[in-house]
């Protein structure tokens, strides 16, 4: 995977005619003649209106994404809401006049695949940076190879807080689970919810572990028992036994932390008759939710950090064309990733004519704007915290119950 001596010494020599590019063993094609400055936030960092100049080369982006498979929605998501994000930037005249590409492999969802994808992307001296995978545990695969290579692997969707801490080239913007987790307990279950006992069905992946691990020692701390606790695999769709066992612990409540299999659980839950309140972390305001449970998903909780609602006229007509365009609605996942162009288009912007690795990662952990999904600002481990509002299902609409300073009250 690394260049051969011999070929370094030649590399290096050719370097040393490009002031400012001496730092990066990946070189890219100069682009622009912006100088380097740090990211504002929201415009997506480029230059002009009239489109990309059909004199310059286009800048390339690989995308890894669960195209196909269990999480094959995530992936629709990412490739929708990113391809948007991409028009928006070239749109506008591309980052410096080059045309921003966004090249897709399919991870399948699987960490395997996705390390073995970041390894051709990472290769391919005309590729950038990395965007995605859409799950932590596919990211985090990737990101030894990423750290090897020297080359920005940016999940837009990652949440667990040991991926952007694993590297100085991982950066991650949908916030920790872990901070989810110890919310869920500490406000919405508890706090709001007013839980005592509660049952915990988890998706035993990497993000789901995370979110129950922390929502553990919140709930004690909160003065709730956790009467019932079991993980299943991401291929389950028989819910009954662990049904059966919840049941029996007699919970006031049910917490369910899932990405793909939540509307199984919830309506196997409802099937047998059993009326518990439910709240559930994964989908934040999935629309697909409520088109797949119906009835069954009334009075159900859900926090999220972004709500696309009419009050935000821009947030809203970006919900309306992702829409549109996949087919099914915008959950808090398409403004991550939309976001996550944007960002990464404004940080390779900001290194004018000297586009390098290098200093793409240095620009994008400078970043500090306000973006469609709200404030981001990178901490020194490349990842944020987000607040969350609490949105419960009525009448089969989503309505705001809790603003993001409930925390504070």
């Amino acid at each position: 995977m690394k260049k051969l001596f011999a070929m370094l010494t030649v590399i290096a020599l050719m370097l040393g005619l490009l002031a400012g590019c001496a730092s990066d063993p990946k070189p890219t094609k100069p682009a622009g003649t912006q100088g380097t400055q740090a990211p504002t936030g929201g415009s997506g960092g480029t230059a002009g209106s009239e489109g990309p100049s059909e004199d310059k080369a286009p800048i390339r982006v690989g995308v890894l994404a669960p195209l196909t498979g269990t999480m094959a929605e995530f992936g629709k998501t990412y490739e929708v809401a990113m391809s948007m994000a991409a028009e928006k930037v070239n749109a506008e005249g591309g980052i410096n006049g080059h045309e921003l590409v966004l090249e897709f492999e399919d991870s399948k969802g699987d960490q395997n695949q996705s390390a073995e994808l970041a390894s051709k992307f990472a290769d391919d001296d005309g590729i950038v940076a990395i965007l995605g995978d859409f799950s932590s545990g596919c990211a985090m695969a990737a990101a030894p190879i990423c750290d090897e290579e020297e080359i920005v692997l940016f999940s837009p969707t990652a949440s667990n807080a040991a991926f952007a801490a694993s590297s100085k080239w991982a950066f991650q913007i949908a916030g920790l689970a872990s901070y989810e987790g110890s919310y869920a307990a500490t406000y919405e279950v508890g706090k709001y919810a007013g839980a005592h006992d509660v049952a915990v069905f988890y998706m035993n992946t990497d993000f789901g572990a995370s979110i129950v691990e922390n929502f553990r020692p919140a709930a004690e701390e909160a003065g709730m028992n956790i009467v019932f606790c079991e993980g299943y695999s991401d291929t389950e769709t028989d819910f009954s036994a662990l049904i059966t066992k919840a049941q029996a612990a007699n919970p006031d409540h049910v917490l369910i932390v899932d990405q793909t299999s939540i509307s199984n659980v919830i309506n196997q839950i409802r099937g047998i008759g059993w009326d518990v309140p439910i709240t559930m972390l994964g989908p934040s305001t999935s629309q697909q939710v409520i088109d797949l449970c119906g009835e069954n998903c009334e009075d159900i909780l859900t926090t999220v950090s972004v709500y696309y609602s009419e009050e935000d006229p821009e947030a809203y007509a970006f919900a309306q064309e992702f829409a549109d365009r996949a087919g099914f609605g915008a959950t808090v996942m398409a403004g991550f990733a939309y976001d996550g162009v944007i960002i990464l288009s404004e940080a390779i912007a900001a290194c004018g004519d000297n586009i390098t690795r290098a200093a793409i990662r240095d620009n994008l952990a400078k970043t500090d704007g306000t973006y469609l999904t709200g404030p981001i600002k990178f901490s020194e481990d490349g990842d944020i915290i987000r607040s969350y509002l609490i949105c419960q299902i009525v009448d089969g609409k989503y309505v705001i119950r809790c603003g993001y300073d409930y925390a504070n009250e």
